[in-house]
């Protein structure tokens, strides 16, 4: 037997819901999940924010959304959903001729998996394809899946799991093929 579950909302807050959906269409986040007094709501877009993906979400942060765009190699420290410790400097990154530079959109955390315990979305030698994702960037409890947008290897991850990134940080090197 199905339910409406619109039938919870009054006119306004469908309005606003509608507000959300035209704003998120607009914007370059996949999609949008809110959360509070026992409701939950998620919008997406081209597929994205569908259950499976975010049951995924990291226990640490409650909820899923957008996709953007590094050469010594940092590999993540150990995937187990734990901070890790940063290294005392990090090397330079540079724009090498060849290889694409996945870089944070804005602050936000960084995930390197879909879950705790799970494998990484990328390592150091994973080949990519244009819309693989290679990691969450969490803002404000909402998380964006970054993507390819091109087809390649990972030549280096500049970020451990659960560091704070910077606007426009290197995240992920990728040797065009």
């Amino acid at each position: 037997m199905s339910r409406n579950i619109l039938g919870i909302f009054d006119g306004g807050d469908v309005s606003e819901i509608s507000a959300l959906v035209d704003k998120l269409e607009k914007s370059s986040f996949d999609y949008l999940k809110l959360e509070g007094d026992g409701i939950s709501i998620v919008i997406g877009k081209n597929g994205a924010g569908e259950a499976g993906l975010i049951s995924t979400a990291p226990a640490t942060a409650a909820a899923v959304a957008p996709a953007t765009t590094a050469a010594p190699a940092v590999e993540p420290a150990a995937q187990t959903g734990t901070p890790a410790e940063e290294p005392a400097a990090k090397p330079a990154v540079s724009e090498q001729e060849g290889v694409f530079i996945i870089r944070a959109p804005s602050q936000g955390l960084f995930f390197a998996q879909p879950e705790p315990g799970a494998p990484p979305y990328v390592t150091v030698g994973s080949s990519v394809s244009t819309g693989d994702t290679v990691c969450l960037i969490e803002i404000m409890k909402t998380y964006s899946a970054l993507t390819s947008p091109v087809d390649g290897e990972v030549i280096a991850v500049h970020v451990v799991n659960e560091e704070y990134l910077e606007p426009d940080q290197p995240l992920v090197s990728i040797r065009v093929k």
